[in-house]
């Protein structure tokens, strides 16, 4: 799992190693209080048994060795760890595998007691809680760190689902808050795809029923012998069936079916295609100016819808009724005279949001959304800017030139 500085999973990580810190530092100051406690302990019960010349009045804790051979191998391979001057006696604490031994020399004499405690030390269980602590704590952290696991799986399927795919699951059997957080989100998955193929049956099939009397519509007004009347119907006729095809596009791009028949085309080409695509009396105010003559690699059915659709937007939307089409650095522009669009610029790309203006009136808010949904399917994306009173949308064409 990658991780920034400012991830949720770093910070409980850095938490968990100061905590990890802080307990090694309190269980070696217990440990070293505690083995020299027991050091001094020790060392008194030898002092006792050595001043009392009975070592059994100390309750049996300390035995003192008589054998010189045990004496001189103790005395002379055990690791020193303490040697002390007390004036008219001189100690020294001996650890000989693994077991404490006093030597004390008092006026010329020598006692080596051997400690014969059979309790368990406190140094030694206090070695075994930190080592219990921290398997505890290890996997409590392995168990946290699992939890972000499936947090990432989550992001990953909502990256899935911003992209348009619906069939997909989080597998889990936790019963906690992220498990929780799971089950919510599969069961918004599931009512989000019945929503879409509800919203797809109804896009394919109201477009369709509506083809037939619009076509039949057509054919009735050749027998209108009023010619203003003629062209009032046709104009309506032809506006219900452009927005009939707009309804279809959607549909159809938004398919999981739907994939591009790409071709090198003339940019050139493709964007007199798209021109012509504009109703009849807007062609005459779109300007083009292509620097090269560059080929790029796309759909031809396709692709110039996107290119119409910004036309069509910035001539609606422009003071003059008119729209400029640049073509510089490997970079499309669609440009236009006139005033910022009232709505959020983050939803000026999305299905069905228009700006409620009379020069909007007869718009459903779906071409730009297309042509965005027409460009991402290429690889491209397209971008708006405000510039000195200008509406600028670019595409940058580098990707598809061929």
């Amino acid at each position: 799992m990658s991780v920034k500085n400012s991830s949720i999973l770093l910070k409980v990580s850095l938490a968990f190693l100061f905590m990890y810190i802080l307990s090694t530092i309190f269980f070696i100051y217990a440990y070293n209080q505690s083995k020299d406690k027991e050091l001094r302990d020790f060392t008194r019960r030898g002092l006792l048994a050595v001043y009392s010349n009975n070592p059994e009045e100390i309750g049996q804790s300390v035995v003192e060795i008589k054998d010189y051979d045990t004496y001189k191998t103790v005395t002379s391979t055990g690791k020193t760890l303490l040697d002390k001057n007390l004036g008219f006696v001189q100690i020294r604490i001996i650890e000989y595998q693994n077991e404490l031994f006093l030597l004390i020399n008092r006026f010329g004499m020598s006692y080596l007691l051997k400690k014969n405690d059979n309790n368990i030390e406190i140094h030694k269980l206090i070695s075994i809680g930190y080592v219990m602590f921290n398997i505890a704590f290890l996997l409590l952290y392995i168990n946290i760190v699992k939890s972000f696991y499936h947090l990432k799986q989550l992001r990953n399927k909502i990256r899935l689902l911003k992209a348009g795919n619906f069939d997909i699951k989080i597998e889990t059997d936790r019963e906690d808050e992220i498990g929780f957080i799971a089950k919510e989100f599969n069961e918004a998955v599931r009512s989000l795809k019945r929503n879409e193929e509800l919203r797809k049956w109804f896009l394919r099939n109201i477009a369709h029923e509506l083809k037939t009397p619009i076509t039949k519509g057509k054919i009735a007004i050749e027998l209108l012998e009023d010619e203003r009347g003629k062209e009032n119907f046709e104009r309506i006729f032809n506006r219900l069936e452009y927005l009939v095809n707009q309804l279809l596009l959607m549909e159809k791009v938004s398919s999981e079916k739907f994939t591009l028949n790409r071709e090198c085309l003339s940019l050139k080409e493709v964007v007199e295609d798209s021109i012509e695509l504009l109703l009849i009396p807007e062609k005459e105010n779109v300007s083009v100016q292509i620097e090269t003559p560059d080929n790029v690699y796309v759909d031809r059915t396709i692709f110039p819808i996107a290119i119409k659709n910004l036309l069509d937007n910035a001539i609606k939307f422009s003071e003059d009724n008119k729209a400029k089409l640049t073509y510089t650095d490997k970079t499309l522009y669609v440009k236009n005279r006139g005033e910022k669009p009232p709505i959020d610029i983050n939803l000026l790309f999305e299905p069905f949001i228009k700006e409620t203006s009379i020069k909007n009136k007869d718009g459903l808010g779906l071409g730009l959304y297309i042509t965005k949904f027409i460009l991402h399917a290429h690889g491209l994306r397209v971008d708006y800017n405000y510039v000195d009173g200008n509406n600028i949308f670019s595409i940058n064409l580098e990707s598809i030139r061929c």
